[in-house]
Parts: structure tokens; sequence; C-alpha cells
């Protein structure tokens, strides 16, 4: 804390950035930004570097759960001295470029995340926010048309909201009028008013602060005295809150009127992923084994399925890192890995990863997802690491990966198994392969061909031949039938360390993949694949028909084995019944279709409308 108490004070202009508990959250780093958890009393992790918290001093922080950010709001009103007084969140900040901005239906400049590119068209630079800062004495976030917000009235926009109760404005409005009857009129106009000032967000030099802050605190102090919250939900708990975010438009009215004031307001920006990016120890990449695998929302049950197929094997004496990369797993859904499978020497991390694929279109061709790409970036966010093992999340793994990851690698960029499905297109089951290969690929030898759903990466060794950046410029062309798989054959050619196919056995999809394609491989091949299937490591359900969506499909005993012993089997079996029936009212819909096709074209009481009729109904 003696550090960060001298930081505070080196400027005149404090703008305080208020951060939720217990949340890596993304730091605002400049002179004039304050990071400060709002609720520090609530704070049992670790404390990022850099971060204050509002239990210091004279204090509310106890009661952030009905207060949400005013207490950081008192804590610097209370404990620190500075010329304005600014506030804003951790995703939500002031827009200093004097030019409008494109926005949301919300009235916000919507970002996908903060970045340079960002802040430098928000011009948060510290010289021009000084500059902007000092023309006025007072700023706040820019008021919204209630209209916009499906309500007539600032007051009729409260008594909308779900968790909250109306008759709680009329006793904010009733204590207003006994304990500041100078503000009676103007918090009258500003409920019955049109334009409703959002997020508690404003820049207020010394004196205004002071004296909105003393106003403020005790007219919430007297409403906390006489309210009876204690049956509220969580988020009607928040009133006080919610209450004080209208009093910083009641001020800012009331200052308004007054006409001796410099008053501005400031379009907010609001960044859709706050995330901080994870730091990766020193001390994890010495003495663990790295995995990564990468999913999306939906996919969460079947990654699940797959790390607890993982965990089943490992031994006791390896550590075990198991990294994430996505860009939408809620914190929710990671919890609930965190508490279930991590153990002593087991952990697993949530690396998201949207800054890192921006830009890119990363568009994945039929039942391949998007996500497929993110291994790419393993080149970059575990750099550190001398190798690493990637797995694809529909697997079921059946040996310990410590294994895998021993693997000698020598000089070679990577460990991978032969791909028989390739390999058999190729070789006569799919001519278009063979000329795609040809054109496209352009192999030296496309029998050496690996299938990359499991991977161990020799991470400096191929960083030293390709970069992230020219990997995703390769995925963007459109051209790789097998996205990311091809483009690593294309780049690792040659220099290829061959896993045993029980590492990566591929099911027989749909039951066809085996006589129909891979028998058409090279006798070699077909004799490792069939060998592999007495006795697999890792099963693979690659292709367009999985276990959750077909459950006789091949080695589907193996993943329901480990399903049922998950938190998300009985999720599993609910995804599949709405499939299925989703796929029944498709077909249903599609005959509806084809009988009003067949009612307008075939003329009534002839031959074929009425052949066509029983055939119809002999099929349905």
């Amino acid at each position: 804390m003696e550090r960060n108490e001298k930081r505070v004070t080196m400027s005149e202009i404090k703008i305080f950035v208020t951060h939720t508990p217990n949340r890596r959250t993304l730091q605002l780093n400049n002179a004039l930004f304050y990071n400060v958890i709002a609720g520090s009393d609530f704070q049992t992790m670790p404390l990022a570097d850099g971060m204050l918290q509002d239990n210091q001093g004279e204090n509310i922080s106890s009661k952030n759960k009905s207060y949400c950010e005013l207490t950081t709001q008192y804590w610097a009103w209370k404990n620190v001295d500075a010329d304005y007084y600014g506030f804003c969140h951790y995703r939500r900040v002031f827009s200093f470029n004097k030019k409008m901005l494109p926005e949301d239906d919300w009235g916000c400049i919507a970002y996908p995340f903060m970045d340079e590119m960002a802040e430098k068209e928000l011009q948060l630079d510290e010289s021009t926010i000084k500059a902007f800062v000092e023309n006025y004495d007072f700023l706040i976030a820019k008021g919204i048309q209630v209209k916009k917000l499906n309500a007539k009235t600032v007051y009729d926009h409260y008594a909308k909201a779900p968790a909250l109760n109306i008759h709680d404005v009329d006793l904010l409005l009733k204590i207003i009028g006994e304990k500041y009857p100078f503000l009676k009129s103007v918090a009258d106009k500003y409920f019955a008013g049109t334009v409703f000032y959002p997020c508690n967000m404003f820049i207020m030099k010394k004196e205004l602060f002071q004296e909105y802050s003393e106003i403020l605190f005790d007219v919430l102090e007297e409403f906390e005295k006489r309210a009876d919250v204690s049956l509220y939900s969580r988020e009607g708990y928040r009133t006080i809150g919610h209450l004080g975010e209208r009093m910083a438009g009641i001020y800012y009215q009331y200052v308004q009127e007054q006409g001796k004031y410099r008053l501005g307001e400031l379009q907010v920006a609001f960044f859709q992923n706050a995330e901080s990016d994870v730091e990766i120890e020193e001390k994890a990449m010495k003495d663990s084994i790295p995995v990564v695998l990468a999913a999306n929302q939906n996919y969460v049950p079947i990654l699940y399925t797959c790390i607890q197929s993982v965990a089943d094997h490992i031994n006791n004496t390896d550590k075990y890192e198991i990294f994430i990369f996505h860009t939408d797993i809620d914190k929710e859904s990671q919890e609930i890995f965190q508490s279930h499978l991590q153990r002593e020497n087991f952990r697993i991390r949530f690396i998201n990863v949207v800054k890192k694929v921006n830009g890119y279109r990363l568009k994945a061709k039929e039942h391949i997802t998007t996500e497929t790409f993110y291994r790419f970036l393993i080149l970059d966010i575990l750099k550190k690491y001398p190798k690493v093992v990637y797995l694809d999340s529909d697997m079921i793994i059946r040996k310990d990966v410590a294994e895998l990851y021993r693997i000698e690698l020598g000089d070679t960029l990577i460990a991978a198994a032969m791909d028989p499905d390739f390999i058999g297109q190729y070789n006569g089951a799919n001519c278009e392969t063979r000329t795609y290969c040809e054109n496209i690929l352009k192999l030296k030898d496309p029998y050496t061909y690996f299938q990359a759903g499991v991977l161990v990466l020799n991470v400096a060794e191929l960083n030293k031949v390709i970069t992230v950046e020219q990997l995703f410029d390769m995925s963007d062309t459109g051209i790789y039938k097998y996205s990311d798989q091809d483009i690593l054959n294309i780049v690792c050619e040659n220099r290829v360390t061959y896993l045993d196919m029980s590492w990566n056995l591929l099911t027989d999809c749909d039951h066809y993949r085996w006589n129909h394609v891979i028998k058409y491989a090279p006798v070699s091949v077909l004799e490792e694949y069939e060998k592999a299937r007495k006795h697999p490591y890792i099963v693979h359900y690659a292709g367009f028909l999985k276990p959750w969506m077909k459950p006789d499909e091949d080695f589907a005993y193996e993943f329901w084995k480990v399903a049922r012993s998950t938190v998300y089997y009985e999720v599993i079996l609910s995804n599949m019944q709405f499939s299925v029936t989703k796929e029944l009212k498709k077909k249903n819909s599609l005959k509806n279709k084809v009988r009003t096709w067949a009612k307008e074209v075939l003329p009534k009481g002839s031959w074929i409308r009425r052949t066509a009729g029983k055939i119809y109904h002999k099929i349905g």
C-alpha cells in the first residue's frame, strides 16, 4: 500500500477505475487512472500489482453489495486529495475524442476489448485528458433519451426495471425534500424528464465533488435507515447503488441550473471483453506438462468430458497444466471445471484469446469449428515452454498424456500420427482429394500427411521457421479444405516425428470411414489403423457425427463411460434430445414444403397426383 499511496499524490487529476472483487480484469495504465477494487473487504484472491483497495482508511467497503461502486467514491472522498475527481469502470471508460464516435443502440462506443487502436481512438493519453478536463468544472457520461430504453420518463424507466421498486424512488425524493429542499424541484424535474445519465461516471472539480459527496452519502445513509431491503433479490439489494446513479444526474442538472460552471458530456466506451491477460509463471514452465485445448461455450460439456478423461489417467508425480483457449466461456462454467477437476498436480487455466485473433476471419469449413485455429497461438502464448501437447476436444483419453509429452522430438517441428482418412482419400477413395493435394497443398509426399487433433509441438523450433501472424494469414486465404491441419502439414513437411496411430485413433464415423475410405490407403497404413483400433490410447471422434449426436457411433461406449461420471452428463443427454427433435422438425418442414408444392403443381384428380400422394404417405 505504501507504493500506491505515493502514486496517489502524484497527479491533481485522478480518475478512479472501479474493479469487481476477485476478477482478473484489465487495468487502465495511465498516470491519471487509479485502479481500485470496489468492495475490497470481499477480495480473497491475491491483489494484482498496482491495484488499490477501498477498505483503507475511513471507508464503507463492507457495504459494497448494496452501494456497489459508490464504496470507491466514498473512499476517495474521505482519503484522497485531488483537484479533479473522476470515476469510471474497468469495462466502461470515457472518450476524450472531440469528434462523435459511432454508438450502439445503448449509446455506447462498443469495442471487443481494449487495445492500442481503442486507446488512440478514445484519446486516452495523459496530455489529451489533462487538456480536455481542465476546460471544465463538471463532466458526466452523455445522457441517454429514455425512449431508447422503452420508457417515457426517467421515473418510468426505474419503475420498469424488473428487480427494482419504484416506491424507493418516492422515498428518495421525500428524503431529498426534507434534508436538501433546494434540490427537491431539480430532483422532481429529473425523474419527470426524458434524459437519463447512466453508469455513475463523472469528473468533477474538487469543490463540486466535495459538495456532491456530502449530499449523496447523507441522503443514502438516511435512505438506508428507513428502507427495508431484506427481502429484495440480489439485484434489488443493489438499490442504493441504483439510486446513487440517479443522484449523479440530479446533481448535474442542479449545477447546470446555477449557470456558473463549465459543464460537458462525454461519450462512454464499452469493452465486451475486459479480462486481463494471464501471466504464465516461470515456475510452471519449468516443471509442468502443458496441455492445450480450445473450445467455445456451446462445447463446454464435451470439453469437460475430454478433460475428465485426461484427469482419469494422470500420475501422482507429474504436474499438469491444462490451458483452455477460448473467447466466450463464461465464469460459471470456468468455476465448474476448476472446482470439480482441479487438484494439487492438475491445474486448469482459461485463456481468453479474443485479442489475439482480432482482425482475422478464421473461417473453418464443413463441420470444423473456428476454435481449431487457436492451436496456432501456442507459439505466442506459451512460447517459453520447450514443447506443448495439443488435443482436440472431441476425444476420450485412455492413457497418461505425460507419456505423449515425453516423446523425443529432436529437431523436428511437431509430433503427430498419420491421417489414414486423408491418405485413403488420396489413394483412390476420393479423386478430388488427389487433385486438391496436387494443386493446393503441393506436398512432396502426400502419404505422410498427418492428422492434427493430437500434437506435440516443438515450440522453440516452430518459432524459428514461422510466426503466428504468418499462420493466420495462410488461414485467411480460405483455400485450405482442412483448415489449420492442411497448413501445419505444409509448414512441417519433412520435419515430423510420427506417433503411433494409437495416440490418435480416428473413429469409423457413421460406420462408413473404415470400409469406404481407409481401406483405400496403402496396406501398411490400413494395418496400422486396424492395430490401433484394438488398443487406442486416444479415441478421436473426428467427423460430422459424434456419440453425443448419435449414441451408436463407433467407440461411443468409451465416451459415455466417461460422460456418465461428469457433472454435465444430463446436459449432454438433453442437448442430444434437442438435436434429434430439431432434425425431425427440419425433416417434417421439408416434407410439408414438398406436399404444398405438389398440391400447387400437380393437377387435381390426375394419376400423377394420386401416385405422388401414395408415395408421400408411404414415406411419411
